[in-house]
C-alpha cells in the first residue's frame, strides 16, 4: 500500500466518526429538547386543567347561591304575599268593627226612646188585657217604666228587662191558670177560684159553686152565666192537676173575622 495514501484513509475515518458523532449528539439534542418541549406542554395543560377546574368550581359555587338566592327570593315573596293577605284581613275587619261601632252609636242613641215606647205598648196591653192578676202585672209595668227612665242603668239591662216583660206575657197565653183572689161586684166583695186560659179567657166560680161568670172583653165588665157551671169547675180541676184532661164547654169568644 502506499504509504501516503493510508494517513489519508485515516483522516477520512477519524472525518467521519467526527461527523457520525456530531450528528448523534445532534439527534439526542432533538430528543431531549422534544422530551423537554412534551414536559412543559404537560406542565402547561396540568395548569390549565387546574385552573379550568377552578373555575369550574368556582361556576357551580356560583350557581348554588344562585339557586339559594333564587329560592329564599321565593319563599320572601310568598311570605310577603300571605302577610299583605294578612295585613289587608286584619284592615278588612277593622273597617267593619268601625262601621259596626259607628252604628251601635246610632242605636244607642235611638233605642233607649223606642224602648219605653215598646214598654208604654206593653203597658196598654196590660190594660186592655182580661183583667187576671191585675195588681201584680201593673206593678211590674210601673217598675219597668221607672227602670228604663233611670239613666244610671245600662242600656244592656234595661233591654234584658224589657224583653223578659215581653216574653212574660207571650208565655201567659200559653198556659192555663187556676188561683184564688177576690172579685168585686156591685159593691161586693167575693172570695172565688179564678180560671185564666191564655188570654183568651178569665172565669170566675164562687168558693161553693153557686155562682159562675166569666169576663166580657166586649164589653169589658164581669158577666155572670151559670150555664157555664160544670164546664168551668171540670176546668179548674185539670189546671190544679186534680183531675185528666178532657173537653169542656167554656165561654170562649169565637175569633173576629177580618174584614
Amino acid at each position: 500500500m502506499n504509504k501516503t495514501l493510508v494517513p489519508a484513509l485515516l483522516a477520512s475515518a477519524l472525518a467521519a466518526a467526527a461527523l457520525g458523532a456530531g450528528a448523534a449528539n445532534t439527534a439526542a439534542n432533538k430528543v431531549q429538547n422534544a422530551v423537554n418541549s412534551q414536559e412543559q406542554a404537560d406542565k402547561a395543560a396540568a395548569a390549565s386543567q387546574k385552573k379550568i377546574d377552578k373555575v369550574a368550581t368556582g361556576n357551580q359555587d356560583m350557581l348554588n347561591q344562585y339557586l339559594d338566592v333564587t329560592q329564599r327570593y321565593d319563599e320572601m315573596r310568598n311570605y310577603d304575599d300571605q302577610l299583605q293577605q294578612i295585613i289587608q284581613a286584619q284592615t278588612d275587619e277593622m273597617n267593619s268593627l268601625n262601621t259596626q261601632m259607628s252604628q251601635v252609636g246610632d242605636v244607642q242613641k235611638n233605642l233607649p226612646p223606642l224602648m219605653l215606647q215598646m214598654a208604654d205598648s206593653l203597658a196598654q196591653f196590660v190594660k186592655l188585657d182580661i183583667p187576671y192578676r191585675t195588681d201584680e202585672r201593673s206593678a211590674k209595668m210601673q217598675q219597668l217604666h221607672a227602670l228604663l227612665s233611670n239613666p244610671s242603668v245600662a242600656i244592656t239591662d234595661k233591654f234584658q228587662r224589657l224583653v223578659q216583660a215581653y216574653k212574660d206575657e207571650i208565655a201567659a197565653g200559653k198556659t192555663v191558670e187556676a188561683y184564688r183572689g177576690e172579685l168585686s161586684e156591685e159593691g161586693k166583695t167575693l172570695t172565688v177560684n179564678f180560671l185564666r186560659v191564655g188570654h183568651l179567657l178569665l172565669a170566675y166560680q164562687t168558693l161553693d159553686g153557686s155562682v159562675t161568670g166569666y169576663w166580657d172583653k166586649a164589653g169589658r165588665k164581669w158577666t155572670v152565666d151559670n150555664d157555664y157551671k160544670s164546664g168551668v169547675a171540670e176546668a179548674l180541676a185539670i189546671a190544679n192537676k186534680q183531675a185528666a184532661p178532657d173537653l169542656m164547654q167554656l165561654p170562649v169568644e169565637a175569633p173576629e173575622v177580618s174584614k
